[in-house]
């Protein structure tokens, strides 16, 4: 049961039951919310499909009052379907708009109905039929003093319990500028019921985009704790999630309406909808590669150039009039711009998929239907030139998260198994490097070891007869720890002190009396352990090179090791040979070319904290200097 249990944590299937459970609740939610029983005190009511406009103001009488019962002599235009570029320019080059709207059918009630309007960029003022101010907002005699398009406003606006069977509405705002006016959720009826109502339909959206939102915060917060794994991909999906979440939250009516700041919400939805598409196609480039004729290379460096000069050019509305030229006559660029930034990801995953690789076809899957209910947004859109059907290509955004996610999940699951057979991979080549490097130590020691201990006990039978037992001896001692001892890790510290004694009685017996020798070591070594044949190799270094004079002559080699403060292991060995050159003290390089230069590379793979010194001794001579700090890890025998 363990096994298993492990098993099924180490696998994806986890996330992906708990995502496809938001998923159904989500789901859910959203259709109890579309067919629940409506309150029977509301009722919807779309400004776009019931009003026509007047471009200009409309001229009083000689008593400076407008006669609204002559209103519908008026040419109004019609406001539903597409406005063609040409018509949305010369709406805004006028400083004044009068929007005429069919009053609610049936709307004489007792009761007192209301609906909650949001506008920006402009004053207003709302009349009945027989010329009456039900709503007023802002001083249409100042223009300095409009409010900027980044300023959005919210009221409640009183319907009047009359017979009107119009509402006229006239619009103040400066030359040249973008503004908006809508009626929130397309709802009228009780202030209660309508705030409820509205709170409603929103509640689910503002879950959907804040779940985003904290899968994106997490999904950074993992890449940057494990930078070093470099999970790019996971900081694109996090950049992508993020700019959805956003976008959720701060394009959501019930937000708008409840945060103060508008300029805030504003900015962060023109970037977040300007950028969403660039991690999105980044994400989708390091997973399938960038398509025949590098299609998402293309399509990802003109977003950059596109939605930055977009963003500057939304960003400068207030101020130059020439950005609401530019934005207006390039919508129909952007809806066709938009398609291409899915389409483009479409094509790279069926061309993935049709080429072998499986995780693509859920990605193209993702991708299609997100087109396609682009496509239908734009187009009910288009038709009713109303905003609120927005939430539309919502669903379809969602859709391409929910795959991207599980992708990613499955990609990162893969990863991190290729990653653990390649650290267990490593593992392994690292102790056969170990292993290989100590035997080709060995391989070096033993025969001009060999060789050069049968030449000394040659000549202790011409000189020293009684010698050669010692010798033998040492030689024997010496020849089984190689045997027996250097195939460890670790040994304890008196086995590698013992192989140096006999080792330098050998070097002793060799060298007759012109080499003195101070063996010493102080403090206690009982929980100290060492790599094999650590040390030998730097005493070996002073009669291999220091020792390289006149028979005469009287050298002198000098071993301590001892223990500092219990936890610092030091090595010390200097002499008084012929020293270190000059050019090899410059070059560190290549002085540790010699066999010191692999103690050194085994210190590094085996301790985090050592140092190691090679100088030169004075008044003659070379000094070689070890400190190991030892931690509990490697001062536990085995």
């Amino acid at each position: 049961m363990l096994n298993l249990g492990g098993r099924f944590l180490e696998k994806p299937t986890l996330s992906i039951c708990l995502l496809f459970l938001v998923f159904s609740v989500s789901i859910s939610s959203y259709v109890y919310s579309i067919t629940k029983p409506t309150d029977s005190s509301l009722a919807e009511y779309y400004l776009a499909e019931n009003t026509e406009y007047f471009v200009g103001d409309i001229p009083t009488n000689d008593d400076g009052e407008i006669d609204f019962q002559k209103m519908h002599k008026v040419y109004w235009e019609s406001i539903s379907g597409w406005i063609n570029d040409s018509e949305l320019q010369r709406i805004t080059d006028s400083e004044y708009i009068w929007l005429r709207s069919k009053a609610l059918p049936n709307h004489k009630t007792k009761e007192e109905l209301f609906f909650l309007i949001e506008h920006g960029g402009l004053n207003l003022e709302i009349f009945n039929e027989y010329g009456d101010s039900i709503f007023k907002y802002g001083n249409f005699s100042d223009q300095e003093r409009l409010p900027n398009i980044f300023q959005s406003k919210f009221n409640w606006v009183k319907i009047p319990n009359d017979d009107s069977n119009y509402y006229y509405l006239r619009l103040y705002h400066k030359k040249g500028i973008l503004f908006v006016i809508t009626i929130v959720e397309n709802l009228v009826g009780k202030q209660t019921a309508l705030y409820r109502e509205i709170a409603l339909k929103n509640l689910t959206t503002i879950f959907f985009h804040s779940f985003f939102l904290m899968i994106g915060i997490i999904c950074a917060l993992v890449f940057f704790i494990e930078y070093k794994k470099q999970y790019n991909i996971l900081l694109d999906f996090a950049a992508f999630s993020l700019c959805f979440g956003l976008l959720g939250l701060t394009s959501n009516v019930l937000i708008r309406y409840l945060f103060t700041n508008s300029e805030t919400l504003f900015i962060l939805t023109t970037v977040a909808s300007n950028f969403v598409f660039i991690p999105m196609l980044s994400g989708v480039r390091r997973l399938f590669g960038s398509g025949s004729y590098k299609v998402l290379d293309i399509l990802i460096y003109i977003d950059v150039v596109i939605c930055s000069a977009t963003t500057l050019l939304v960003f400068s509305l207030p101020f130059a009039d020439v950005a609401h030229s530019l934005l207006i006559s390039s919508r129909s660029f952007f809806l066709v711009f938009n398609l291409l930034n899915i389409l483009g990801p479409i094509y790279i995953t069926f061309e993935a998929w049709k080429k072998g690789n499986p995780e693509a076809f859920g990605h193209f899957i993702g991708f299609s239907v997100t087109l396609l209910l682009v496509i239908l947004e734009i187009f009910l859109a288009i038709k009713s030139n109303d905003n609120s059907t927005n939430k539309v290509v919502l669903w379809g955004v969602l859709f391409g998260v929910i795959s991207q996610g599980f992708a990613l999940e499955r990609a990162i699951f893969a990863n991190r198994q290729k990653a653990q057979v390649y650290k267990e991979d490593l593992l392994k080549a690292e102790k056969s490097l170990k292993e290989s490097q100590l035997k080709t130590l060995q391989t070096k020691m033993s025969p001009h070891y060999l060789f050069n201990s049968l030449n000394t006990i040659h000549a202790l039978h011409k000189i020293k007869p009684e010698l050669i037992g010692d010798a033998i001896l040492s030689l024997a001692n010496n020849y089984r720890f190689i045997s027996d001892r250097t195939d460890r890790d670790w040994i304890p510290f008196e086995e590698e002190w013992n192989f140096l004694e006999d080792y330098l009685h050998l070097q002793k017996l060799r060298f007759y009396d012109t080499v003195q020798i101070d063996f010493k070591k102080s403090g206690d070594f009982s929980s100290v352990i060492l790599p094999p044949l650590l040390l030998q190799p730097i005493i070996e270094n002073s009669f291999k090179h220091g020792f390289r004079g006149s028979a005469e002559e009287q050298f002198q080699l000098f071993i301590h090791a001892k223990m500092i403060r219990d936890s610092v292991f030091s090595f010390v060995v200097y002499d008084n040979g012929i020293g270190i050159p000059e050019e090899l003290l410059a070059d560190k390089t290549k002085l540790l070319e010699r066999s010191l230069g692999n103690i050194k590379e085994r210190l590094r793979n085996l301790y985090s904290e050592f140092s190691f010194e090679v100088t030169r001794n004075f008044p003659e001579g070379a000094r070689t200097e070890i400190e190991i700090i030892l931690t509990s890890k490697v001062q536990q025998v085995p």
